[in-house]
């Protein structure tokens, strides 16, 4: 059977006691500090039977509510029990001031507490005779006040039961959520894992044919050392294109290796709202064509790609930057225009825009006007498949 969710409106627990909270001892020291005061007689001295006897009595109508959530069915006996004592003992006395509330407070406590229904059919007797027993010994009540105590008593039990029911619903679905939360997270890194070993299987496709045509071009160029120097030369000029190609591909998939196997979440196209907001400059972003869920890496490479693209434009205030990204059948397409920045800032930005796009076997195209640079970048998604 599930367990009672605790609830902590009511404040922490007294001395790690759970159950008993400080809200609850707060609650049953008013009310028996109020019904000592009224059967001490130090108010409403008109009722016969005051003094010490009758303060130490009316404790047991009180005090059990310090432990009514924790305990509710051997609160809510203590008080039936109290409530005939008082009657029977102790006689006559106004003491529904202190008395009703602890009833209705216990009343309360089994609603949102008791989960068996033997224990809620206990509990609601003894309140009942509680609420009895005040009525026959109470001046200020009278049998005539139990048509109207019982229905305040029943609406407490319901507003209790009302509170568990939801705080049980509340915590359900948090574990749903962070069980969710946690599922997907797997699925991430498992869509990165993917996406890493496409890459690696990608790299060493690339790696073979290349070393494969660098061998070619070194065994004409040596073929052809003595016979036909220019032919030679122009083998070792591929050989030193081809070394250089494939240099810049690997820091590439380097790059991209590295950023998809930290910890932290990483950025995707539709986090690029916040990244133009955290610019100076006037920038505005466009949307086209059908906007998806792409492959981790694309999502990655095309946030960082227009990161490194911004960083090539001037940051001013005064600065208007459109980013535009298109979601194609078959390719992403960024298109970023604005003034450029320094060509030192510039051309890094670039360089490091060129190595992302290289990774997808992409293009990039950027051409700059009087005040403006325009670059436009096409990622093929046939590869990379998308979700």
């Amino acid at each position: 059977m599930r367990r009672p969710v605790p609830i902590t409106w009511l404040g922490r627990p007294v001395h790690g006691r759970r159950g008993v909270a400080v809200g609850d001892v707060a609650l049953a020291a008013v009310l028996s500090v109020g019904a000592v005061t009224l059967a001490s007689g130090l108010v409403g001295a008109r009722h016969p039977h005051q003094g010490v006897g009758a303060a130490v009595a009316i404790l047991l109508m009180t005090a059990p509510v310090a432990i009514a959530r924790r305990t509710p069915v051997m609160a809510a006996g203590v008080l039936a029990i109290g409530a005939a004592f008082n009657w029977l003992v102790v006689g006559d006395l106004v003491r529904c001031g202190a008395a009703l509330p602890a009833a209705f407070y216990v009343a309360f406590a089994i609603g949102l507490r008791c989960l068996r229904r033997i224990d809620m059919a206990a509990s609601l007797v003894f309140v009942a005779s509680n609420l009895v027993c005040q009525a026959f010994s109470d001046p200020q009540l009278g049998l005539s006040a139990l048509p109207t105590l019982a229905p305040i008593a029943s609406a407490f039990v319901v507003i209790g039961v009302l509170l568990r029911v939801r705080s049980t619903a509340v915590e359900v679905l948090r574990v749903r959520t962070t069980e969710l939360r946690e599922q997907r997270e797997r699925n991430a890194q498992l869509a990165v894992e993917a996406d890493q070993a496409r890459i690696a299987a990608d790299l060493d496709d690339f790696l073979r044919d290349r070393v494969t045509q660098m061998a070619h071009d070194a065994a004409v160029g040596r073929a052809a050392l003595e016979s036909d120097p220019e032919r030679a030369a122009g083998a070792f000029i591929a050989i030193q294109h081809t070394g250089r190609d494939t240099l810049m591909r690997m820091r590439g998939v380097v790059a991209t290796l590295r950023d998809t196997a930290m910890v932290e979440p990483q950025p995707v196209l539709a986090q690029l709202d916040r990244l133009l907001g955290r610019s100076a400059a006037d920038t505005r972003l466009h949307v086209c064509g059908d906007p998806r869920l792409l492959s981790p890496g694309v999502e990655l490479s095309g946030y960082r790609i227009v990161e490194h693209l911004l960083v090539a434009l001037d940051n001013d205030p005064a600065a208007h930057i459109d980013v535009r990204v298109t979601f194609g059948a078959d390719a992403l397409k960024l298109d970023v225009s604005g003034p450029p920045a320094p060509r030192g800032d510039a051309r890094a930005a670039l360089a490091a825009a060129t190595e992302r796009v290289a990774t997808h076997g992409g293009t990039l195209r950027t051409r700059a006007t009087v005040g403006r640079r325009e670059t436009v970048v096409l990622i093929p998604l046939a590869s990379n498949g998308h979700a």
